[in-house]
């Protein structure tokens, strides 16, 4: 039986915000329509769903840039592979769009005419997450909004970030909120918190120095090379909305930083 774990850290969130931050308020719905925009439009003429419509214009933002050149895509999670059409209705008309899902009957979505192929396995089976990028990676864009586990979010990420995400990709997850839930909690550790030790690791080059000076350029003091763990190197930039992140893998690498003093 698979242990679930809930969300414990109520009192110790409120305790960091502070009493004003952490003031107790009402939260009202929003009278706002639906958003506007290519994906917006694209999203309210496409069949067979279900996506929150806050994340419309998450879209917008993080995925058009790579729309002005073919990319290849991976989703994971096909469903009902509405969502595969979205994506290709909005992306360049020769990227190559790629679902995975657990669910056999979603092979009836593979549509290799049109650049949409579907893969039937698990995300948490890292040989045939390995197949799927021989075959058709690596890929500008990876999505995940697959089975929601802890382990399986984390654990995917874990591996295709570094392995499948081209440099200057993106790596989208969504539906954090079931993290919060505990049918989805099969570990301690959501991906929230691990996103938490993930921007530490984008820091792990100020933890090997105690002043500012060792990055100071022309500085004799200055550090040319310093051990860090991988992720240091490969992560540009995190991004966090309500219940779905954006983490940018670096161009190539990311190189020491350099301070300078006039």
């Amino acid at each position: 039986m698979t242990r679930r774990y809930g969300f414990r850290n109520r009192r110790r969130m409120l305790k960091a915000l502070g009493n004003d931050l952490g003031t107790t308020v009402t939260w009202n719905e929003s009278d706002e329509q639906t958003p506007v925009g290519p994906m917006a439009d694209i999203f309210a003429t496409t069949a067979n769903i279900h996506k929150w419509l806050h994340y419309l214009p998450v879209y917008e933002s993080v995925v058009s840039p790579f729309r002005a050149r073919p990319v290849r895509m991976l989703e994971i999670g096909v469903a009902r592979g509405g969502s595969l059409q979205m994506w290709r209705r909005y992306l360049d008309p020769s990227s190559i769009i790629v679902g995975v899902d657990i669910d056999p009957s979603t092979r009836q979505f593979d549509d290799p005419a049109r650049e949409v192929h579907v893969r039937v396995g698990s995300q948490d089976d890292t040989t045939f997450l390995k197949d799927i990028i021989t075959e058709f990676g690596p890929f500008d864009i990876i999505l995940d909004d697959g089975s929601h586990m802890t382990s399986h979010v984390v654990n995917t990420f874990r591996f295709l970030f570094p392995h499948g995400l081209a440099s200057g990709g993106v790596y989208i997850v969504e539906d954090i909120s079931a993290h919060y839930w505990k049918e989805y909690r099969d570990t301690r550790m959501s991906f929230v918190d691990f996103t938490k030790w993930l921007i530490d690791a984008m820091h792990a080059h100020y933890q090997k120095v105690n002043k500012e000076i060792d990055y100071r350029l022309d500085h004799p003091y200055r550090k040319k090379k310093i051990r860090v763990p991988l992720a240091t190197t490969l992560v540009e930039k995190v991004e966090f909305y309500d219940s779905i992140a954006a983490i940018h893998r670096a161009q190539d690498y990311r190189k020491l930083p350099r301070s300078v003093f006039r």
